[in-house]
């Protein structure tokens, strides 16, 4: 069975000046597991999940918009970016990138390297929805897009990573449900 990484894949959008949205994947990427070669990306990457293989594994090398797995991340952006512009760049693209808001300054460093490696000639990362910064990236050869359409999955992802984690030491649901509900309560 393909191993995943527990995190929930963002949304991933590509829009290209004066062609608007080139692509739409989530951030997941199979490679094989003996030489690390990429075999898939996006949607092609979750199809391979449900093959039963142990030399494929699954991931999403971003968490909740920040890169988790630099590798793997920049390999997913190569693939995308070669996806969208094609084998050869004529010239490199100013690259405005939308992300989530609360990732770290690590996080944009390592994202920002990832996509200097993809061929980007200028770089800006701004935290937010693409919707509330259209005027700021108007000015992009490309545009990237990093969400999530159901961004209650994150929170369910953070919630198990909690039980996860009161699991391993020792603690109840049950007293996680209590904690839960006295900082709800503590924070009115």
């Amino acid at each position: 069975m393909a191993a995943w990484i527990r995190y929930e894949p963002a949304d991933i959008e590509i829009h290209l000046k004066q062609k608007g949205i080139v692509l739409q994947e989530k951030s997941l990427i199979a490679f094989a597991k003996a030489d690390g070669k990429i075999l898939a990306v996006g949607r092609e990457a979750e199809e391979a999940a449900g093959k039963n293989t142990e030399d494929v594994q699954v991931i999403s090398p971003l968490r909740q918009g920040g890169i988790a797995d630099y590798s793997a991340a920049a390999g997913m952006f190569q693939y995308m970016m070669t996806k969208t512009w094609g084998k050869r760049l004529l010239r490199k693209p100013d690259i405005a990138v939308c992300t989530p808001r609360g990732i770290t300054e690590v996080e944009k460093k390592a994202l920002e390297d990832a996509l200097y490696q993809t061929g980007a000639k200028k770089l800006a990362i701004y935290e937010g929805a693409l919707e509330q910064i259209t005027e700021e990236v108007k000015a992009y050869d490309v545009v990237i897009s990093i969400s999530k359409k159901e961004p209650e999955k994150y929170i369910a992802e953070g919630i198990s990573n909690i039980l996860r984690y009161a699991e391993q030491q020792g603690i109840s649901a049950a007293r996680v449900e209590e904690l839960l509900k006295e900082e709800l309560q503590s924070g009115k």
